[in-house]
């Protein structure tokens, strides 16, 4: 649960960073917890923070610009943020689907290792949403399998599309948000998964995803 993390660390909150007209359509006692509404027009300051802290972290083809982050992150939904003050610690975002109860994972970030802060922020913001399901990209020897896979077994649907500026090293996965037990992993190595998903098999990976080392996926033992 993603208490831990403010009892711990006393000085961070939750907060919501978007437009007024999506305010009520959002889950504002994720957990339980209150959170603190940022509101675009209102604040440009939270806008540039976020944006600088996610172009430190995204560059090159997967940098995000200033228009992308108006029209598809603050318009249609909220960024969920952990902040220490004026320091965002964490953030995630995913977008509105077509299918109900599922939203679709865009960025998730951290500024402090070590601390819990990426699967907190993550949880929160998807109690936020009321999401079910969360489908998303992500690359095959992301740290962030770790923080993903703690949600539940992930579905590998395929590669990414050709459009995404980290294609080759990238997959489309999706996972139920229902607290459902996971199965007993075993670790398999990056290059057979990617071949295997590639000749069109069917692969969950389980948590924790990757091994200590990140040289192999942990999949489900059927």
């Amino acid at each position: 649960m993603p208490h831990a993390l403010f009892t711990t660390y006393p000085t961070l909150r939750f907060a919501a960073l978007g437009v007024a007209t999506s305010r009520s359509q959002l889950q504002l006692q994720p957990y339980g917890m209150s959170t603190t509404f940022l509101d675009a027009a209102t604040e440009p300051a939270w806008v540039e923070r976020y944006h600088a802290v996610n172009r430190a972290r995204f560059s090159g083809p997967l940098a995000l610009p200033g228009w992308v982050l108006a029209d598809l992150y603050l318009l249609p939904s909220a960024i969920g943020l952990i902040l220490d003050g004026e320091a965002i610690v964490a953030a995630y975002y995913a977008a509105p689907s077509l299918e109900p109860g599922t939203v679709v994972g865009v960025s998730l970030l951290s500024t402090r290792e070590g601390l819990g802060a990426g699967y907190a922020v993550k949880a929160l913001t998807l109690a936020m949403y009321r999401a079910r399901v969360q489908r998303g990209v992500t690359q095959w020897q992301s740290r962030a399998l770790r923080v993903h896979t703690r949600f539940g077994a992930l579905e590998v649907e395929g590669p990414a599309p050709a459009v995404h500026g980290a294609a080759d090293d990238s997959f489309v996965y999706r996972v139920a948000l229902d607290g459902a037990p996971q199965p007993p992993g075993e670790p398999v190595p990056i290059a057979t998964v990617k071949a295997r998903v590639a000749a069109g098999e069917r692969v969950r990976i389980v948590a924790p995803g990757l091994t200590p080392g990140g040289d192999a996926l942990m999949l489900a033992v059927h």
